[in-house]
């Protein structure tokens, strides 16, 4: 039988896990008879006593593991960390307050047993804020204009992952969000289905509106990563070629005019020689400095020589440890 890992963060949901939980193994029991299940908690340093809890429903609920993080290490790597630790064939991440419904598992399973890779939960009908609708709404375009991939609700935690899909993964910064994009890179084939969707029942939400600058930002990363990541020279050889073109263009615009002119340029333009010897010492600056920086910071984290999350020990049925880091 088919082994499913639920991966679900957690960070300061004391209040909405119990009834997470117990909707969650509900859900389950429904698909008894076509899969196993494991649900597997990460605990992203939670202050309000979520681990606490979390530790307790093992009791109960003996196919429950909890990953204890060292500390707050943010979403894209408490979920990393949860997707390391998954063992099943097929997993499944979703958030754990109450905004995703696990009823909904059997859409996702469904539809990844149709031979799909990944497969994306669409918040059709969002019920949240207009601060928080327009401006996903507005980057959820930007994503498919640039990647080229017709998924309405990119920024979802709720995906169903064929395992050897996840092992393709290596999540950093704040890489959730773009999960479709980067499988879809890899040759993923990848799809969706519309889920529900409610306003945080209880507790405050972990997201801000300058959450929506740094989305904004990593789609200009996006950008970089689907046309220029195996070849870095291009895209900072065209923003390097721009600045130094500007340079000398204005370098050689007030030596033709002072030779025309007789006008000495250099001292009485010399904000415009200021400004070219800058733009073209620029130019070579981003050149260099960029190509360096990028490839030099996604190898690091490719090759696996440092991790995004630390665990400090793994609760389960038996309360063994786990690796610590």
């Amino acid at each position: 039988m088919t082994l499913v890992s639920i991966v679900a963060p957690v960070y300061n949901e004391a209040v909405t896990l119990r009834e997470f939980a117990a909707r969650l193994a509900q859900a389950a029991s429904r698909l008894a008879d076509r899969y196993q299940f494991e649900f597997i908690f990460v605990d992203d340093g939670s202050t309000d006593g979520t681990l606490e809890v979390a530790k307790a429903l093992i009791t109960t609920e003996p196919r429950l593991r909890v990953i204890e993080l060292r500390r707050n290490f943010g979403q894209t790597a408490a979920l990393q960390a949860g997707l390391t630790a998954a063992q099943g064939d097929l997993v499944v991440s979703m958030d754990s307050d109450l905004q995703h419904f696990p009823e909904d598992l059997p859409l996702f399973l469904n539809r990844i047993e149709e031979g799909f890779d990944l497969v994306c939960g669409w918040r059709h009908e969002r019920r949240e804020g207009i601060l928080r609708r327009w401006p996903s709404q507005a980057a959820n375009l930007l994503i498919r204009l640039i990647s080229g991939l017709q998924i309405h609700d990119v920024g979802t935690t709720y995906r169903a992952y064929r395992n050897d899909l996840v092992q393709e993964l290596q999540l950093v910064g704040e890489q959730h969000r773009f999960v479709p994009v980067l499988a879809a890179l890899v040759g993923a084939r990848v799809t969706e289905v519309k889920i529900q969707n409610i306003e945080r029942p209880s507790g405050a939400s972990n997201y801000g509106l300058w959450r929506t600058v740094n989305v904004f930002l990593d789609i200009m990363y996006l950008y970089f990563v689907r046309f220029y990541f195996a070849r870095p020279l291009k895209a900072f050889g065209k923003v390097a070629l721009l600045l130094v073109g500007a340079g000398v263009a204005i370098a050689g615009s007030l030596v033709v005019y002072s030779w025309m002119t007789g006008t000495a340029t250099m001292r009485e333009r010399s904000g415009w020689f200021l400004l070219a010897s800058l733009l073209m010492i620029s130019g070579v600056q981003t050149l260099f400095t960029g190509i360096l920086a990028e490839i030099l910071v996604r190898t690091y984290y490719q090759a696996g020589h440092t991790q995004q999350a630390y665990v400090r020990r793994e609760w389960n049925k038996d309360m063994q440890l786990g690796a610590s880091s």
